[in-house]
């Protein structure tokens, strides 16, 4: 078989040059990058007329490494690891292990996008001669047959005293340059060297490279126009490494390290330590060098940085990723979301930070090429391999959300305490140690870091969260067994007993504040019987003066016609004498009249009896009614009455007893209130005990019921969907079906629904469901769906024990559930099942 070969075109020169490396600041990023490779301490950036020259002081190359290596398309010694060979001076056996930052052998053709011509001179530290090549790039675009090795550079070597001063290291310069550089673009070149390399990197850290940029004809600018002009608003001089925490900038901000088998968090707020934690690294085995840092910016730190800085930091960036301490473009631009932060901050506004919220870095250190390498392209980011998706988990998981869930959680947390909204404007976190809210807030982020059994808790700031010599009936019941779980989590036994000391006092603030409740509410119920009774009374006065009014006036119409009768009798005896045959039809016509007005006074006389039977039997069932309430409030007075008596025997209620005596009166009290709602139901005794009726029929009277009876100025509407010519016969106590209904109103009014509509659902007469659906604001979240009917829970001002009465009273004497629609759209929907 006949072997053949490729060929190589002379236009391979545009493909990996020109077309490959599209901007101009990519392109000297490229040369610097090679400079630092060369292990260069400092590069010098001249720009002259029609000329960009870029000298370093690094290694140099030879004869040899210019024709085999720097002239070999697409070779890298970085691979190799050629690249260090003979080179003691810069490896020092004690200093940290180097990486590089570039390794394809291509970064040379970066000369090609930035001008014509290139001459290449270059010296290592003991060489008797210079080296120098020149390159003309269009000699590769004359004729693109013409192979690519076929295209001659011109080399000559240079005696060293024609260049005195270059004891080592390489210059690059290029004529004919393709752009210009006015002082506006020389300006955006520097700052964007700023961020080339680390710009968090603080002095002594592993990489000390300096570059600088002179440009003469600005010299005048920079010294002339403003003599206190910044040295980040001169072209002249050296490029600043920024480093964000000498910029002074209080802010909140977290640190995360992986380093080898072990991470490292810390969360500072404006200079005060909330934790610190370790964890093992299981899963992240593709990154054992990584420094994740993110500073949030509030307002205050925005203006700050603003003012220092002299640039917003929207404009400035966002989140940088360092790979081996050199940046890699795009991440961190301004506008950029490679990490995706922007598009998940969409999908939860209040809930995520964004990069416009956050300035940061993702810097780490590997020489796998395979799992951490850039696109040809050079500003197109990472290629996403198996150690990409590492780097940004790890960077979400541990870094990202631990630093929102503090900010959102405890600054944002605008709804339990207003006064957090000031947080965002000061430089330090008195707000939040004055929020009790805030501080609780904070506990439960170490309460939930402290479950996680793989998180060892180096430390916490005790002081902050420590809330038990504060207004303990502010604090709520559950941070107490916060608070122990990270006692035992650190081994503090001090602290731990504290926090025992501190419940107790909480227990007993909590039985005085029942009591005292408790009593409150048997007064207004005394009061709200005494003015019920007056009312009644109002009512039989005024019934009775009606039925005396009304047998006035039947006296005197029997007046009237017992006088109508004697005047006509008078007539017809005289009538009588005249015509007797008249006088009888006329007799016969007195009686007939007699009969009708008998008939009369009979049926009138029926119409009163009637009213006296209702009124009598209304005042009956009002004492009924009366009697009833005496009995529940006769069952709160028993349970408060026991629970003192244990007290003054010195027994202490247990937390269970405690929550059985507020679930047993907040009860009875549900009982007054439906009592009271059912006092004037049509058709429905208020006070059976129980009944056999159509639960459907019963539903739509009581509800319409209570909308005629109540006091509001724009009571609810309520809307019954009754299912036409279907009847659910049920056996049920009117009581505590009116219980089950005005807690699922009164839930609704709370989220100030303006209607109600009601409908319902018949499974072959076994099973009813009822619909019970309103318009309220602000329906229930979806944290909250799988806990609203638990004891004591609540998101409003109310006990929190309506709905867990509710699902009580469903299950125990109906056979029945009550259940959220969890996907209603607008307003909130419960379901009530009814079995037989």
């Amino acid at each position: 078989m006949q072997q053949l070969e490729f060929r190589v075109s002379s236009a391979l020169k545009n493909i990996i040059g020109r077309d490959l490396i599209t901007d101009d600041f990519i392109a000297v990023f490229e040369l610097v990058k090679n400079s630092f490779d060369a292990h260069a301490k400092e590069v010098n950036i001249a720009f002259e007329q029609n000329k960009i020259t870029i000298q370093d002081n690094g290694k140099g190359m030879a004869f040899s490494d210019i024709k085999d290596k720097w002239l070999f398309l697409a070779y890298s010694a970085k691979k190799t690891g050629e690249e260090d060979d003979n080179n003691e001076e810069y490896r020092d056996k004690i200093q940290a292990k180097r990486y590089y930052a570039g390794a394809k052998g291509i970064g040379r053709f970066s000369c090609d996008r930035l001008g014509s011509k290139l001459r290449l001179i270059s010296k290592t530290l003991n060489a008797k001669q210079i080296e120098e090549i020149n390159v003309k790039w269009k000699d590769f675009e004359e004729d693109t047959k013409k192979e690519f090795v076929d295209v001659k550079v011109g080399y000559r070597p240079i005696q060293n005293y024609e260049y005195p001063d270059l004891k080592k290291g390489t210059i690059i310069e290029i004529t004919d340059l393709h752009s210009d550089w006015p002082r506006g673009k020389l300006l955006d070149l520097k700052h964007s060297l700023e961020k080339l390399i680390n710009p968090f990197t603080q002095k002594g850290d592993r990489n000390n490279f300096q570059i600088n940029i002179s440009c003469e004809r600005e010299l005048s600018e920079d010294n002339s126009a403003n003599p206190r002009r910044e040295e980040r608003q001169k072209v002249n001089g050296p490029v600043g490494n920024f480093i964000f925490e000498t910029l002074n900038v209080k802010t909140t901000w977290i640190s995360t390290k992986i380093s080898g088998d072990s991470i490292y968090t810390k969360l500072i707020d404006r200079g005060t330590e909330i934790y610190y934690l370790k964890e093992d690294n299981k899963e992240y085995h593709l990154i054992d060098d990584a420094h994740y840092q993110l500073f949030f910016l509030n307002t205050s730190a925005k203006n700050n940085f603003t003012r220092q800085m002299g640039i917003e930091p929207k404009n400035f960036g966002s989140v940088f990723l360092f790979k081996n301490g050199f940046r890699v473009y795009p991440f961190g631009d301004p506008e950029d979301d490679s990490l995706g932060m922007d598009y998940r901050k969409q999908q939860g506004y209040a809930r995520y930070l964004g990069t416009r919220d956050l300035l940061g870095r993702i810097e780490f250190y590997s020489d796998n090429e395979n799992q951490f390498k850039e696109v040809s392209s050079r500003d197109g980011g990472l290629v996403d391999t198996e150690g990409y998706v590492q780097l940004k988990e790890s960077f979400y998981e541990k870094c990202l959300k631990r630093l929102e869930r503090y900010v959102v959680d405890v600054q944002w947390a605008y709804k339990v305490d207003s006064n957090l909204r000031n947080d965002r404007l000061t430089e330090d976190i008195s707000i939040i140690q004055a929020s009790i809210a805030g501080r609780v807030k904070i506990v439960d982020i170490l309460r939930k870091l402290s479950d996680n059994k793989d998180i060892k808790i180096i430390s916490f700031n005790k002081n902050l969260i420590n809330i038990l010599n504060e207004k303990l009936d502010l604090v709520p019941p559950e941070v107490f067994k916060d608070l122990t779980k990270l006692a035992d989590k650190t081994g503090d036994k001090t602290f731990k007993d504290e926090i025992n000391r501190a419940e107790d006092r909480y227990n007993k603030l909590l039985l005085e504040k029942i009591n005292a409740e408790a009593r409150t509410k048997e007064e207004e119920i005394k009061r709200q019987i005494a003015e019920e009774e007056k009312r009644v009374s109002e009512e039989a006065r005024k019934k009775a003066e009606e039925k005396a009014r009304l047998a006035e006036e039947a006296q005197r119409r029997a007046e009237i016609q017992a006088k109508e009768k004697e005047l006509q009798l008078r007539e017809e005896e005289v009538k009588r004498k005249e015509a007797e045959h008249r006088a009888k039809e006329e007799e016969s016509k007195r009686i007939l009249a007699d009969k009708a007005k008998a008939q009369a006074i009979k049926e009138k006389d029926k119409e009163l009896l009637f009213h006296q039977k209702l009124l009598s039997k209304e005042v009956v069932e009002l004492l009924e009614f009366h009697h009833a309430i005496g009995i529940a409030a006769d069952a709160i007075d028993k349970h408060l009455i026991n629970i003192q008596d244990e007290l003054n025997r010195g027994k202490l209620p247990s937390k269970k007893d405690l929550i059985e005596l507020i679930e047993n009166l907040s009860y009875e009290s549900k009982k007054i209130s439906s009592l009271t709602n059912l006092a004037t139901a049509a058709n429905f005794s208020a006070l059976a005990d129980e009944i056999d009726a159509d639960l459907l029929e019963f539903i739509k009277q009581y509800s319409e019921n209570l909308v005629l009876r109540t006091t509001d100025s724009n009571p609810m509407k309520i809307i019954v969907n009754q299912i036409n010519n279907v009847e659910f016969p049920y056996h049920f106590k009117p009581l505590e079906l009116a219980i089950i209904l005005d807690n699922l109103y009164s839930n609704s009014r709370k989220a100030k629904a303006t209607e109600i509509k009601i409908s319902f659902k018949s499974e072959k007469n076994h099973k009813l469901h009822v619909f019970i659906t309103d318009n309220g604001k602000f329906g229930i979240k979806k944290e909250n769906q799988d806990r609203i009917f638990d004891f004591g829970f609540t998101t409003t001002s109310g006990s929190g024990m309506g709905l867990h009465h509710v699902r009580n009273l469903m299950s125990t004497n109906y056979k029945g559930e009550i259940s959220l629609n969890k996907d209603a759209i607008n307003g909130t929907e419960f379901i009530l099942t009814f079995s037989k």
